[in-house]
């Protein structure tokens, strides 16, 4: 009774904040109404998402899972939150509609326990670290999120590419060259939506033997699975390392090719993520020494 009762005040409070928000011109203040909704929404849930914390798997940080990748040369999928939701059933934003038979493949790598593959998940190891868009996630579909993972078992970081260090500079710098290590001398075909918003960084990449690209549709690249599969498997899986860029069927690719002796990591916009840290730290024109 008491969550039924929590959930009617939260759906309360965002649509009095929604309504609200729109008589207000600016938006910037739009923008801190709905804050302030989400504020009030996640103090009331405090109790709920500190529980869910506390019945979550163990997940190695993002520096032991990157050491863990390097050492192994496995491949890693990884779930984050869309990954989770269109599992359960919501539309991930708009790369990926629901597809039954995507959603299927995802629980098998999701509980594949698969020598060759790494399987990494959000970490979820304390209530501030969480950040606000965990926090409502937690608060509309963590009990369903629970459901699908194994408490015994201890996870990688989906975050090992995407959460570098943005308080310390040398922190940032030996993060970064501790990535730069997975394709040090190495072949590497970036699998890839066509038209998407992933941006080659040279920097990133200076160390690499060679780069070629297998492309996808940007939407919905589950529809040209087998085709993108076909491309993939001309290439020697001895000589190249695969990086794959394809939202929700990148986790199922990874898993896939991992099983069959390639090594891929479902990659996602790590660049982009890198470029937003380096130029917050250092500016967009500092060279950094990163090799």
């Amino acid at each position: 009774m008491m969550i039924f009762f929590k959930m009617t005040l939260r759906a309360t409070i965002r649509k009095t904040c929604l309504f609200a928000s729109c008589f207000f011109p600016s938006v910037p203040l739009r923008k801190k109404i709905r804050e302030a909704g989400d504020s009030c929404v996640i103090k009331l849930f405090r109790k709920q998402i500190e529980a869910f914390v506390s019945d979550y798997p163990k997940v190695y940080s993002e520096e032991q899972s990157l050491e863990r990748l390097i050492s192994s040369r496995k491949s890693i999928a990884r779930f984050g939150d869309g990954e989770f939701k269109l599992i359960i059933g919501e539309r991930h934003k708009s790369f990926q509609d629901v597809d039954e038979a995507l959603n299927r493949r995802m629980l098998e790598v999701l509980r594949s326990s698969d020598p060759n593959v790494i399987v990494a998940i959000h970490p979820a190891r304390d209530f501030d670290s969480l950040g606000r868009i965990w926090q409502k996630f937690i608060i509309r579909i963590g009990v369903d999120v629970l459901a699908l993972l194994d408490k015994d078992r201890a996870y990688d970081s989906t975050g090992l590419f995407h959460r570098l260090p943005t308080d310390d500079k040398t922190e940032f710098i030996d993060r970064v060259r501790l990535i730069k290590r997975l394709w040090s001398g190495r072949k590497v075909v970036i699998v890839v939506g066509e038209g998407s918003r992933f941006h080659f960084e040279d920097e990133l990449f200076d160390n690499v033997e060679s780069v070629d690209y297998v492309y996808g549709p940007s939407k919905n690249a589950f529809s040209e699975y087998e085709r993108i599969m076909d491309e993939i498997r001309c290439f020697d899986k001895s000589s190249y390392l695969f990086l794959l860029v394809l939202g929700p069927t990148a986790t199922v690719m990874a898993h896939e090719l991992g099983c069959e002796g390639y090594q891929a990591i479902d990659f996602g916009q790590m660049p982009g993520k890198y470029i937003k840290a380096r130029n917050y730290l250092f500016g967009a024109e500092t060279a950094l020494p990163l090799k």
